[in-house]
């Protein structure tokens, strides 16, 4: 097998491949990957890596990023789009053209390789390390609060984004591990956050926009997705929450035979909720719990360069070290980047 970046022109084949990946929410995954190859302004062909026989048999993705940590910004790789047609599994193909892409990102000066797959062997054996972290779940106390759905206003971007985008880069520099975005990145995240649908709901005072929430069905199960608020804005937001956790006489999100009460009778948020939102929660009758989350994975591809920039020690294992392989990386992340502090959008995921 030939392994190889993707050449201009094969983007078919490359949605031909990756689209018989198996749907878990009725939604045409060739549609789906679709918006990341034809749709986004970002798209390069050589940020794809397959292996090719007599067609394209396995591929993945690089998606580059900024990742925002103690406000300073550090180029990753995001992996997505993994995947191997399955009469060409376990002979080791998937892993060659992952090491492809891992030796690509390296050369391109990436610091951080970053995926979502959950703790799988597979990416353990070749160096990636899984972030554990606590992800709330949000159930309200009875069928929701339908004065607070009544409230809440649909965004509308080109009224809101500007706003929306003020409140974003405020609020999520509370937060690590967030992707920037400029101008045409949120364009982007707005075309392909939905899967397929978003809802995407904002809170005004005095007309101007104080706080927003974006929420799809992902898997079948609510999540929501991204959310902020200014300064005193708190209950503003918790507000939205409980709209996003009332049930719809025609629910836009809601998959086949999932009827919206039960459907919103439970949401997955981002890490990290504030005190003061998960007080004002409990306030608007929601009750809030949390779930161990290990489906983040992080591989640290130039040590010294993310050491030298948050100023950490780091020197590379000699081969007559008694560390395991990859377990320095492993320390020097964990310094940076502790698992309860990582607490990425899922707005951004890739």
């Amino acid at each position: 097998m030939n392994v190889r970046p993707l050449r201009d022109g094969e983007q078919n084949a490359l949605l031909d491949l990756a689209g018989l990946w198996p749907s878990p929410d009725d939604y045409p995954m060739r549609d789906l990957f679709a918006r990341y190859v034809e749709e986004d302004a970002r798209f390069d062909p050589r940020d794809v890596w397959v292996a090719e026989g007599d067609a394209l048999v396995s591929c993945v993705q690089i998606f580059p990023r900024k990742l925002v940590m103690h406000g300073k910004s550090v180029p990753i790789g995001g992996i997505g789009t993994v995947f191997t047609h399955p009469e060409h599994r376990s002979g080791g193909l998937a892993a060659s053209v992952m090491r492809a892409a891992m030796d690509d990102m390296q050369g391109r000066a990436m610091e951080l390789g970053l995926l979502f797959a959950g703790p799988v062997p597979f990416y353990e054996k070749l160096g990636w390390h899984s972030w554990e972290v606590q992800r709330p779940l949000l159930r309200p106390r009875g069928e929701g609060d339908p004065d607070a759905l009544a409230a809440a206003e649909a965004f509308d971007p080109a009224r809101d984004l500007a706003e929306v985008q003020a409140i974003h880069a405020s609020y999520s520099r509370l937060r690590d591990g967030f992707c920037a975005r400029d101008s045409r990145d949120w364009w982007i995240s707005l075309r392909n956050s939905g899967h397929p649908g978003e809802e995407f709901l904002v809170a005004r005072d005095a007309g101007r926009v104080v706080a927003y929430v974006r929420a799809v069905c992902l898997s079948r199960f609510l999540v929501i997705m991204e959310w902020g608020r200014e300064q005193g804005a708190t209950q503003a937001l918790a507000s939205l929450f409980a709209a996003l956790l009332t049930r719809r006489e025609d629910d836009p999100l809601a998959p086949a035979g999932r009827p919206s009460l039960e459907f919103r009778s439970v949401a997955s948020a981002s890490p990290i909720l504030d005190e003061s939102l998960e007080a004002a929660l409990e306030g608007c009758g929601i009750d809030v719990a949390t779930s161990e989350d290990a489906g983040s994975m992080f591989w640290v591809a130039n040590p010294e360069a993310f050491a030298y920039r948050f100023g950490e020690p780091y020197r590379r294992r000699d081969t007559g070290d008694l560390e395991e392989p990859g377990e320095r990386e492993r320390r020097l992340l964990a310094r940076v980047l502790p698992p309860p502090r990582f607490a990425f959008w899922p707005a951004d995921r890739f």
